[in-house]
């Protein structure tokens, strides 16, 4: 049997990416990707022997394949995507946030790999309430050479087709719109919801797995008013960090995503 680095089995990965994590792979990247699935636990006894990690889990969720690793006494998080594109833009990502103390922390890369080793965000339980206006303000700098919101929004709603009947064509016009319209553009996370902000501990509510796009900051704040019951009293009260009336025709034209 292959060992990571400290002895932890490689086979953990045909242990934890269980079923439901392989039908989720299969289902975001195509069925081509039962190859990659299948090379996991050699890719990650390299990577381990690499970066010293021990391998302790696999942690269920998203669309990349992530695990909870100790490098010597230090717990961080690997994780691996099958499309080097995707590694590619989160890195230059989390290099241009670098010192945001709102978004987790780099540590190292294989891009070639598409891996990503991260800091491990401690306690990382999910936060008590998504009302976060600060690290709004953070996150939203001044960056250049990523994809533009547009491109964001026509993914989203591809992939919003493939899980309803309903006709969204008017609502992905109106998002297309507003992802056009002339505002100052900001570095956004492109995926800013509640299972993608954790409990930093005294560090406060840290965002992680971004998917960096450029564009309109107001469109980062939707499902932070779709966390609450009275929208109109959260777009007020995010209108000092976004513009308040962008920011509720981005939730007219998202709440498809909403019902």
């Amino acid at each position: 049997m292959a060992q990571t680095g400290g002895g932890r089995p490689a086979s953990v990965t045909i242990m934890l990416v269980d079923e439901l994590a392989r039908g989720r792979l299969i289902r975001r990247f195509g069925q081509d990707v039962t190859t990659w699935i299948d090379g996991l636990p050699e890719l990650v006894d390299h990577l381990s022997q690499q970066w010293e990690l021990r391998v302790e889990k696999h942690m269920p969720g998203g669309t990349s394949a992530t695990f909870y690793c100790w490098r010597d006494t230090t717990p961080v998080i690997l994780k691996l995507t099958p499309e080097i594109d995707i590694a590619l833009s989160e890195h230059r990502a989390l290099k241009a946030w670098d010192g945001v103390p709102s978004m987790v922390s780099l540590l190292d890369q294989d891009l070639p790999a598409g891996a990503l080793l991260l800091e491990a965000v401690e306690p990382g339980t999910p936060v008590d309430d998504f009302f976060l206006p600060d690290l709004l303000a953070e996150l939203h700098i001044d960056a250049e050479g990523f994809q533009p919101l547009k491109d964001r929004v026509d993914f989203v709603f591809a992939l919003l087709r493939k899980r309803t009947t309903k006709d969204v064509d008017a609502y992905h016009r109106a998002a297309a719109d507003l992802a056009l319209d002339r505002v100052e553009p900001k570095l956004l996370h492109g995926d800013l919801h509640l299972g993608n902000v954790l409990d930093g501990g005294d560090r406060g509510p840290i965002a992680i797995d971004p998917r960096p796009c450029i564009g309109d900051p107001a469109v980062d704040a939707v499902d932070m008013v779709y966390a609450g019951t009275d929208h109109d009293e959260r777009i007020e009260a995010l209108s000092g960090v976004v513009d308040g009336d962008r920011l509720r025709l981005w939730c007219d034209a998202f709440r498809p995503f909403f019902p």
